[in-house]
């Protein structure tokens, strides 16, 4: 398989294909495919582990694209302004990811809804306390938000995060939420109250733009008064449903 990425803040994800190969991705992601890839739609492990993605914020079905004769081409688009990290894991390494990062992987990943390791973490990170565990071996693709920083970690390191800006981390990494110190800061430093700690070893991607945020700034700018409301409301129903899918 070989990839290629097209652009800067709305990219696309072109995949080559060879004879029999084939990945999947969440549905609602494809943009073009060659005449000879197959396109199957499948629930993937079954209903159990389907229910499992729609809590974590991924559809519930996904989509397997298999190139039948020859080489095949296959391109995927982010849904949002932001960028797709492409991956390759080993053999049983394991990352946690935000949900909805999902974009595709070959079929030799796996991934499946994972509950927060630290239950605290889950009710206050403002990531809930489901989010998406991805095992290799292979390549996975992630879409996040805005730009992306990726933080290497020695053991016992630490950062402190947004907790709406962490879209990833390696399965080493120990992640907590932990109280924003000081009134001043609680009351007048606009980062909430709850900053979410990542201990290493291992690797943090972070991301500069969550969708929430993207989805509350057009929201400033819709009509408010009257029967603009309505209007303004299914305005923004239309933009987060477009940008989340599901």
């Amino acid at each position: 398989m070989k990839y290629s990425l097209q652009g800067t803040t709305m990219q696309l994800l072109n995949i080559e294909l060879d004879q029999n190969e084939t990945i999947y991705s969440e549905s609602g992601r494809l943009i073009f495919m060659s005449e000879n890839v197959s396109m199957e739609t499948t629930t993937k492990g079954g209903i159990w582990k389907a229910i499992k993605r729609k809590f974590a914020g991924e559809s519930f079905f996904l989509v397997n694209f298999k190139s039948a004769a020859g080489k095949g081409l296959v391109s995927f688009g982010s849904e949002f302004p932001g960028k797709i990290i492409p991956l390759k894991l080993a053999a049983n390494q394991e990352l946690i990811a935000q949900k909805d990062a999902f974009l595709c992987a070959e079929e030799t990943i796996t991934f499946d809804a994972t509950f927060t390791r630290k239950i605290g973490a889950g009710f206050l990170g403002g990531e809930g306390l489901i989010l998406i565990k991805i095992k290799g071996p292979g390549m996975v693709f992630l879409n996040v938000g805005g730009e992306v920083s990726e933080v290497t970690l020695k053991k016992g390191e630490k950062i402190r995060v947004d907790t709406s800006n962490l879209a990833a981390f390696d399965y080493s990494v120990d992640y907590s939420v932990e109280r924003v110190k000081g009134i001043k800061n609680i009351i007048w430093g606009g980062e909430g109250l709850f900053l979410a700690t990542c201990i290493g070893p291992g690797r943090v991607w972070v991301q500069s733009l969550p969708v929430s945020e993207f989805a509350s700034k057009i929201a400033q700018y819709l009509p408010h008064q009257g029967g603009g409301n309505v209007a303004a409301a299914g305005a923004i129903g239309g933009i987060v449903g477009g940008m989340m899918r599901r």
